[in-house]
């Protein structure tokens, strides 16, 4: 009988919820507006066991939750993991009433859960961009670097016939000329603050590089530093074709221009 009550301040919580989406008004959104009379004791806590104890398997509100984790294989965040969970996109402690909304609940894999939590937006900045209603994938705005870096872990620029005391491979934002400076905080801040993505694709890189090593020595033998450039030009524009801003995209044109990497440099690199 409780949560009947609530049908109507869902159903219209939910409708702002969707038209601040669209409107990228979310941090404007009223906390008070999406939850019930705090003098109503128990009731907040009701409203989100909808969703921590009736979307358990072999509950009612299971087929819910599998909906929406299966809308995607691979995590609409950082398109690196395979989606295992479900995440609020507002989060239901804030926004009790959107605990079990729909289009409040997005697939998500173990990695970006964790590093999103509870964050809510409390400027325009800070709204993370929804995988429904936010397209940005026109756009080229993923860009990597790798940087050698002396003893004291200072980057330089190394030349051909050096041996770095390390290296460093960055990824970050850099916003096209078409988007406004609001736009591209928003981008950035989704990027590095509420989902250190720069940090997972980081990882990722690491982890590739050295796969690559004996094809890149076969290159280099044939034709030398131009063919490991033109080779990795060439993965960049393949990996492109299904998403120009996939982090293979932005490391392999990052390490195709850069002149120490081509020139021998990838052996360092795949040796650790």
């Amino acid at each position: 009988m409780l949560l009947k009550s609530y049908v109507l301040p869902i159903v219209v919580a939910a409708d702002a919820y969707e038209r601040a989406c669209r409107d990228l008004t979310l941090h404007q959104l009223d906390p008070a507006d999406f939850s019930p009379d705090p003098s109503k004791d128990g009731h907040k806590e009701a409203l989100v066991a909808v969703y921590d104890q009736r979307m358990q398997l072999g509950r009612p509100g299971r087929a819910v939750y599998e909906e929406a984790r299966n809308r995607k294989g691979k995590c609409p965040i950082c398109g690196v993991g395979r989606v295992s969970q479900v995440d609020h996109h507002l989060p239901k402690s804030v926004y009790p009433y959107l605990a079990a909304v729909p289009m409040n609940l997005l697939p998500i894999c173990g990695d970006c859960n964790r590093e999103k939590l509870n964050k809510a937006p409390t400027c325009y900045a800070e709204q993370a961009l929804h995988p429904y209603f936010d397209d940005i994938d026109d756009d080229r705005w993923l860009r990597a670097r790798l940087l050698t870096l002396d003893g004291d872990g200072k980057p330089y620029e190394a030349k051909p016939s050096e041996s770095p005391e390390g290296w460093r491979i960055e990824f970050y934002v850099d916003p096209p000329p078409s988007w406004d400076s609001r736009h591209a905080q928003r981008v950035k801040h989704h990027f590095s603050e509420t989902y250190k993505l720069d940090e997972i694709y980081e990882d990722q890189a690491a982890d590739d590089i050295p796969g690559l090593e004996l094809a890149f020595e076969e290159v280099f033998k044939a034709g030398g530093p131009s063919d490991v450039r033109v080779y990795l030009e060439g993965l960049a524009r393949t990996r492109a074709h299904p998403h120009k801003n996939s982090w293979m995209v932005a490391l392999y044109e990052a390490l195709a221009a850069h002149v120490w990497f081509c020139s021998g440099g990838f052996r360092q690199i795949a040796a650790g």
